[in-house]
């Protein structure tokens, strides 16, 4: 006995708009939403943590504006423009209103 089974194989132009929608969605939860912070000065950042045993990996300009993840004491994680995760000082972060 032989079956035989045949596919459509176009493209289904629905799903693809639905998948394209749902990672357009991801990417904008992950670069962390609405800026709620600006920086004051220009401050460097770290991008694995707060660490001063080593040169930080840049520097965040001022007027900047990056979204806050969690404050700990003396350093801030916070989104950056571009999509990154990084600590910068707190004290360098002013509240957008």
């Amino acid at each position: 006995m032989t079956i035989h089974v045949t596919h459509d194989l176009k493209p289904n132009l629905g799903w693809a708009v639905a998948l394209l929608l749902c990672a357009l969605l991801l990417a904008g939860c992950q670069a962390g939403g609405r800026a709620t912070h600006t920086v004051a000065t220009e401050t460097p950042f770290y991008l694995d943590g707060p660490q001063q045993a080593r040169p930080p990996d840049g520097a965040v300009a001022a007027g900047t504006r990056v979204t806050l993840v969690s404050a700990a004491g003396s350093y801030t994680q916070v989104v950056l423009p571009d999509g990154r995760r990084a600590y910068v000082a707190t004290d360098s972060l002013k509240p957008l209103r």
